[in-house]
């Protein structure tokens, strides 16, 4: 039998640094096919007069992308909906863009734009809900995923950690 079809996800900088911060961006290219705009891909690049050293993100994603396991597409236009509602020239406002175009999920750790493709119906994932994911597919155990889930405190908002850790302690996994 062959391998089967990754799911596809776009990826913003906010989750991205999450995922690579927490060590678990080798499932990210074990279980999908990862895309980021050139707006973000920007972002992780940071090539400015000021860039001290090259972050590990960094690192990560050029060797990624240089693997051909990550692409860069942008959208081919940008609903009126989003301009309206997010920054302007943002790496969010292309992210979801181009998530909607494409009709696949939406990887993003920043609270007011994934709250916004709640609102909208759209398919938000945050590091938390893939702690969750790696969780359901026993990649990781529960005692890992409160681990990985108290190292976000500070990355990610307050009120989407106390709601995963009250998950996991509801449903006493494992």
């Amino acid at each position: 039998m062959g391998q089967s079809i990754k799911l596809k996800i776009v990826i913003d900088a906010s989750f991205w640094i999450n995922i690579v911060y927490l060590e678990l961006d080798k499932y990210l290219v074990k279980y999908f096919d990862i895309y980021m705009v050139s707006k973000v891909e920007e972002e992780i690049l940071n090539n400015s007069e000021h860039k001290v050293y090259d972050s590990e993100d960094m690192e990560i994603f050029l060797e990624l992308k240089n693997n051909k396991q990550i692409f860069i597409k942008n959208p081919i236009n940008i609903p009126k909906k989003l301009l309206d509602n997010l920054q302007s020239n943002s790496g969010e406002l292309y992210t979801i863009a181009l998530g909607i175009e494409n009709k696949i999920s939406i990887c993003i750790d920043d609270g007011n734009p994934y709250n916004f493709c709640f609102r909208e119906g759209l398919s938000p994932v945050n590091s938390i809900d893939f702690i969750y994911f790696l969780y359901l597919k026993k990649e990781i155990n529960s005692k890992q995923s409160i681990n990985y889930i108290n190292k976000l405190q500070r990355r990610i908002k307050l009120s989407y950690i106390e709601k995963a850790k009250k998950l996991f302690k509801v449903r006493n996994y494992d």
